[in-house]
């Protein structure tokens, strides 16, 4: 009987599944080699059992968060994900961009794995692996992709283009090793952008001498869901919402979230406390306000308006409100936004075949500005060897609306069976200020 109507036979009946891990059991002769040559080649051990473990999250709805990844955890920093017997794990994320943390102990590495669009481990080709190591110190980092959909089974692809637009640190004290990850994007479109997209999670703490695990086996993840905003222990009846979430704004600026209730003036609502965590905490305001009373339709809202310090770090950032009634009882609400440099460049992405000829190809980008005011200067791009810039290399930028956009175009040279992934860098000055960006582009997909 196959594996997947062996296990809904069991949750039929009410029994618990299998606990043993199980491959697919081969059928045809080419199968049962590439099984053995599996099995020959990639021995698992008991330390890569727990793939097949319950993984439990501390809280589904995982907030944006952008954390600075430097090995060391730092108050407000990381939002705890799950905590084992010898580790301990953190997972956040902000649009284009997943963040994971974790310590163990010293001689493990820590393994994330992503099931991109939450449809199950084994299906598809969006099942993402994150491995971070440490080698003599410094910290490494590897990336693929489960492709799930070949007639003769399921396959790594490996992403030596994502490791190149990612980050990771890792530091080793008193016999544990702290890791910390930022994985982005590679041009492909495969992290996530938007709010409110699910997904599915896990971690491990693999030993570093532990082979990589072989692409058969399963994997139990946890489904958990990325917010703009989430809330706990908000009194019974009691609706919250904020607008403006995920906003962007620049330092020597400020920004506005209004936070909106529904309710009634029975649930005593006593006071809100505002302020942002982190990195922004000494960089915004803190404010204390008594809860207004809710109106004849059951409506009340509080605005948080900061202005933004000179210098604040750019990034997403979490503004937390305490809520207290009359009986000292806390609720507690999480709204982000974020703190952007004046110009964001984004390049839409393409869909780049390998083409046996050499070619030139037209590019969009745009200037996104995240400021209240116009934004003037210049951009220059550039490209690695052996790709050029034929057209575009130098662009002006003037945007003279409150956070206004600005697209333009450039061409670039792609010599003959050009494949892989390459960085596009955005060097301009705009108001005054000095901007460095990078995007990527990947040709040949997956």
């Amino acid at each position: 009987m196959p594996l997947p109507l062996l296990f809904l036979l069991f949750v039929a009946q009410g029994q618990t599944a299998p606990k043993t891990v199980l491959r697919s059991i081969p059928t045809t002769t080419s199968e049962k080699l590439s099984a053995v040559a599996q099995q020959q080649t990639a021995p698992t051990s008991a330390a890569q059992q727990p793939f097949s473990a319950e993984f439990l999250v501390t809280e589904m709805n995982r907030i944006a968060l952008s954390p600075r990844v430097d090995g060391i955890l730092d108050e407000e920093e990381w939002d705890p994900l799950a905590t084992g017997s010898e580790m301990k794990s953190f997972f956040q994320w902000e649009p284009g961009k997943l963040h994971f943390a974790g310590q163990v102990p010293e001689g493990h590495d820590l393994v994330a794995s992503f099931d991109l669009k939450a449809n199950g481990w084994l299906i598809g080709k969006d099942n993402l692996e994150v491995r971070l190591s440490s080698v003599d110190g410094k910290a490494t980092m590897s990336c693929r992709v489960l492709d799930g959909t070949g007639i003769s089974g399921p396959k790594w692809v490996d992403l030596p283009g994502m490791v190149m637009a990612s980050s990771v640190s890792s530091k080793t004290d008193s016999q544990i090793t702290t890791y910390e990850a930022s994985v982005a994007d590679l041009g492909l479109g495969i992290i996530p952008t938007e709010a409110n997209t699910k997904l599915m999670v896990r971690m491990d703490d693999p030993l570093s001498s532990d082979a990589a695990s072989p692409a058969y086996l399963p994997r139990k993840l946890s489904p958990v869901t990325l917010m703009f905003q989430r809330s706990a222990a908000l009194s019974p009846g009691l609706k919250f919402n904020t607008e403006n979430t995920g906003r962007s704004s620049v330092s020597g600026e400020g920004i506005k979230l209004r936070l909106t209730f529904n309710g009634n003036n029975s649930m005593k609502l006593q006071k809100l406390e505002m302020h942002s965590e982190g990195f922004a905490k000494n960089d915004t305001n803190q404010l204390t306000v008594p809860f207004p009373k809710f109106d004849e339709k059951g409506r009340s809202y509080i605005d948080y308006m900061t202005s933004i310090v000179e210098g604040s770090p750019v990034g997403y950032r979490v503004l937390k409100a305490t809520l207290t009634t009359s009986e000292n009882i806390p609720a507690v609400m999480e709204a982000c936004y974020r703190v952007g440099p004046v110009i964001d460049f984004d390049i839409p992405r393409q869909s780049l075949a390998v083409a046996p000829l050499d070619r030139s190809v037209r590019f969009s980008f745009y200037a996104k500005s995240n400021s209240s005011k116009a934004a003037r200067g210049e951009v220059s791009l550039s490209v690695p060897e052996p790709l050029r810039i034929l057209n575009g290399t130098n662009h002006k930028i003037n945007i003279l609306t409150n956070r206004g956009s600005d697209r333009q175009t450039f061409e670039i040279f792609f010599p003959p069976n050009t494949s892989g992934t390459y960085p596009v860098k955005f060097s301009a000055v705009i108001n005054g200020k000095k901007i460095e960006q990078v995007s990527y582009i990947t040709i040949g997909g997956l």
